[in-house]
């Protein structure tokens, strides 16, 4: 027989008595503060036949505008480009071309689809020998991979071709604000997207990009419904655009940005007023334009060397001269 202490309470009484804290309660959170993540695997494979019967190679052509100034910075072992982080590249055909031209850049890939990743490392490894071994692919949120500042080295080159679309605006600028700790000075950003022109062109341009995301929101899921404002963002953060490029009636545009941190911008010091006047009685030839007369001081009553009243009549008399 156990023996059992009468003082001690009974296990099972009490884990009746214990009520379950709020903590302990798992809350629900409405479906309209879930954000559902659009999934792109259904269009991964035909992805590059809809973007060509939609826009031939206008979308191609906008990715690739930049990529012979990027070439050319890599054209050696003493390239300013070593690593390069790509957004969002779909099937990866900017990839393999940017690998393809710069045999010494490494390169990290992210993106939420991994069929899409499966098409990019396929590609990227048929386009150069050595791509296998310079590309490394990310499987993961483009906000949470910006966010991890210190298992990824800092880029040169930061690439996001109609990426940023797929933002909102809120999340736009806490990319750009994480993607600012991955940067170095004079790091590059290459972005292409669509755009809202001016002039005549403004109410085509909104119906075909309201249009997009409606198409994309049927096939992938996606609710963003306006373009983010990604200037505003980039500047923010510190990135300055330094060249740009406008196609298709100005609906499409591939820009270049450069990053220059706040440490590096220049100061506010006294060497950046203007330079002082000469003093008047310094040495040196006379000046050509004399000064102008002082201004006459101001009197209470008119100036008499301009303004000259007439001298006062004499008093007439006005007695009667019978009485004289």
């Amino acid at each position: 027989m156990i023996p059992v202490n009468p003082s001690a309470p009974h296990p099972f009484t009490t884990l009746r008595q214990t009520a379950p804290t709020e903590s302990d309660v798992p809350v629900a959170l409405p479906t309209s503060q879930k954000k559902i993540a659009p999934n792109f695997d259904p269009i991964a494979r035909p992805y590059r036949w809809m973007e060509a019967l939609t826009f031939g190679r206008a979308l191609a052509r906008c990715r690739n505008h930049f990529l012979p100034q990027l070439a050319n910075l890599n054209s050696d072992c003493n390239s300013t480009i070593r690593n390069a982080l790509l957004f969002g590249d779909g099937d990866g055909r900017f990839t393999a071309a940017l690998l393809a031209a710069s045999p010494h850049l490494h390169a990290d890939a992210v993106d939420l689809s991994p069929a899409m990743l499966r098409l990019l490392t396929r590609r990227a490894h048929a386009a150069h020998p050595t791509a296998a071994a310079r590309l490394r692919t990310h499987h993961a949120d483009a906000l949470a991979f910006a966010k991890n500042r210190t298992s990824h080295p800092a880029y040169d080159l930061i690439v996001t071709h109609f990426f940023l679309d797929c933002l909102t605006q809120p999340e736009l600028d806490a990319l750009s604000r994480n993607l600012a700790h991955h940067a170095q000075p004079q790091t590059l950003w290459l972005l292409s997207d669509f755009r809202i022109p001016t002039g005549p062109m403004r109410l085509p341009a909104r119906a075909l990009v309201r249009s997009l995301y409606l198409a994309f929101r049927l096939l992938t899921g996606l609710r963003i419904t306006r373009l983010p404002d990604h200037a505003a963002a980039l500047t923010a953060a510190g990135f300055t655009r330094i060249a740009q490029h406008h196609s298709l009636a100005g609906m499409l545009t591939a820009e270049l940005w450069a990053f220059t941190p706040k440490a590096a911008q220049p100061a506010y010091t006294p060497a950046m007023l203007l330079p002082t006047q000469r003093a008047r009685d310094a040495a040196g030839p006379p000046d050509p334009v004399p000064n102008p007369e002082p201004a006459s001081p101001s009197l209470p009553e008119p100036d008499p060397g301009v303004f000259r009243p007439d001298p006062p009549a004499p008093p007439q008399d006005d007695r009667n001269p019978a009485c004289a």
